[in-house]
């Protein structure tokens, strides 16, 4: 016989509820992000999604509304990806969308037929799926729930131990305990108090509440401590430079020669506050750097910026890190007669030839068409032919390739000529992206990195709400590694990170400067801190272990539901 109903079965919710608490919760989940940031809505913003999941007795219904009101949400606050690329965008929209579903399956089930509190089943099936989206296909680590509490400096400070998930996991944890006290108040009254199902939403609800309240608890007793830990001291001084230069595919509205002397004149102007490193941004302009791209490729641009920058750390006694294109010829290479990279060069104050990372995480269609090698080229073809970036005639092969590995730089500054710091180079979203960040802090038995250094070209995007999202996530960078990060992004948000999350020195245009528009620089001491965290030595563990239970809940749920087929 199949297993009997719960009282969620027969508590059927019309279309019309479904469509009014996918719409709530479609309204919460935009207020909580950069540059709305209503934070404490991150704590109720999914619970009437938990209600939709339990209280429609129809499956297919669930898994709709919560498809449509995940696609609405990426396509309202995504919609800055439009600007780059108008089919990317749609194509992201729709894949994103697709997790919602796959996570309310377990989540209905744990609801109509388990008496796990969804105060613990909620946030490891959340955690789950931020996890999935910041690796499977190449990987989109936005939107985390955790990215709206990046202003909350006492509870992102767990991300230490197990990344921006845990913060993730203690706002979902909350959403999950209303949500059960709310089943627990909705449906226990109507049920005779000897009634077995009534006594297991009252545990479950008292239970998920309780759990709720010491994981809160434990996350701000923690928070503060680690705010008090006096491990931080000052590393040396940057010069974070931001030209504010809109990108377009068909055109841009500077020139290279015009964006140069613009930096230049910036660079000069923030020479005299004495920094002891210029940081500039991704591609500030099309220039190639490196030796055997100065030789070969736009030598007149090339040579000129090279000596320019050279010029200007040698004579400044500082470093300057600027983003730049590297091309290395390789004729007896079979795949390739020429190697171009994404990379950041790194001029020294005493001259000598600069030293560059080449980005190894490439963003799929805007630096890399995929599928270029191998037994699915003809994939390649056809996808490279309908990219805006191939040329008129489709047939341009501007794919990037990635960098050999992750690796640190080392300056000595003349403000403390007596201390030695090592700084890695992210670029672009390589900052988004857990388990990059980590991957320059992490050194075995001791830390890599004192700080990191994020440069990114943020201009295609316009002038939008991605800049300040892009600025929230890299909060998290800093926390979980425990480096100050400075970043000089193109149309911004440039500014300076602490260890602790503290955002401080932006870059804010003014219009009496001679720049364009909100160009500008700062100039600041770089926070650098002694601690060597869990997250740094073990990475993504606890993202991993939820990703677990959710596989687990899942096939919970196939087996219950092969067994009431067999009972049949």
């Amino acid at each position: 016989m199949r297993t009997a109903p719960t009282p969620f079965v027969s508590s059927i919710v019309g279309h019309r509820t479904l469509i009014q608490l996918a719409l709530a919760t479609l309204v919460l989940k935009c207020l909580i992000f950069a540059p709305i940031s209503l934070w404490p809505i991150a704590f109720v913003c999914l619970v009437p999604w938990l209600i939709l999941i339990g209280a429609s007795a129809l499956a297919p219904r669930v898994y709709f509304y919560s498809y449509v009101w995940a696609l609405a949400f990426f396509l309202i606050d995504m919609h800055w990806l439009y600007e780059a690329t108008g089919v990317g965008y749609v194509a992201l929209s729709i894949y994103q969308a697709a997790y919602f579903p796959l996570m309310a399956c377990p989540l209905r089930h744990v609801i109509r037929r388990r008496s796990i509190p969804l105060a613990i089943a909620f946030p490891c099936v959340w955690v789950g799926g931020e996890l999935l989206r910041a690796v499977v296909i190449s990987g989109f680590p936005w939107f985390f729930l955790s990215h709206s509490l990046y202003k909350v400096l006492t509870l992102i400070q767990v991300s230490d131990l197990v990344g921006a998930y845990g913060v993730s996991f203690v706002a979902a944890s909350v959403n999950g305990a209303i949500a059960d006290w709310i089943f627990h108040r909705k449906w226990s009254p109507a049920m005779v108090e000897s009634d077995p199902v009534a006594g297991r939403l009252r545990r479950r609800a008292r239970f998920g509440v309780g759990f709720t309240g010491v994981v809160v608890v434990v996350a701000g007793v923690y928070g503060q401590v680690q705010l008090h830990r006096g491990t931080e001291s000052i590393g040396p001084r940057i010069a974070l430079i931001q030209g504010d230069y809109v990108m377009t595919v068909d055109a841009e509205e500077t020139g290279d020669e015009e964006k140069r002397s613009t930096y230049l004149r910036m660079m000069q102007a923030a020479a005299s506050e004495k920094p002891d490193l210029y940081l500039l941004p991704e591609t500030p302009w099309i220039m190639y750097l490196n030796p055997e791209a100065r030789d070969f490729k736009y030598p007149p641009l090339s040579r000129s910026s090279f000596r320019a920058l050279q010029k200007h750390a040698t004579e400044n006694n500082a470093y300057v890190v600027t983003g730049s294109a590297s091309l290395v010829l390789t004729p007896l290479d079979l795949l390739a007669k020429e190697r171009r990279y994404n990379s950041a060069t790194v001029f020294h104050p005493d001259g000598s030839e600069p030293e560059r990372y080449d980005k190894v995480h490439l963003v799929y269609f805007g630096e890399v068409v995929p599928f270029r090698f191998g037994q699915l080229r003809f994939a390649y073809f056809w996808l490279n032919r309908i990219m805006p970036f191939s040329g008129p005639e489709g047939d341009f092969e501007y794919s990037l390739f990635s960098g050999s590995g992750f690796h640190s730089f080392e300056m000595k500054p003349a403000s403390q000529p007596d201390r030695a710091y090592r700084f890695g180079t992210p670029i672009c979203y390589e900052d988004v992206m857990p388990y990059i960040a980590r991957e320059f802090a992490y050194g075995g038995d001791r830390k890599r990195t004192d700080f990191l250094l994020n440069i990114s070209n943020d201009g295609w995007f316009g002038r939008s709400i991605q800049q300040p999202q892009h600025l929230a996530i890299c909060v998290f960078r800093a926390v979980e590694n425990r480096v100050g990060v400075a970043r000089a992004v193109n149309t911004g948000v440039s500014a300076f990170i602490d260890p602790s999350g503290r955002i401080h020195d932006r870059v804010v245009g003014s219009p009496d400067d001679p720049w364009p528009r909100n160009a500008g620089f700062s100039v600041a001491n770089v926070v650098v801190d002694s601690r060597y965290t869990l997250y740094t030595r073990y990475g993504d563990w606890f993202g991993w272990g939820c990703a677990l239970i959710w596989l687990l809940l899942f096939l919970d749920y196939w087996i219950m539901r092969a067994r009431m087929l067999i009972e049949d």
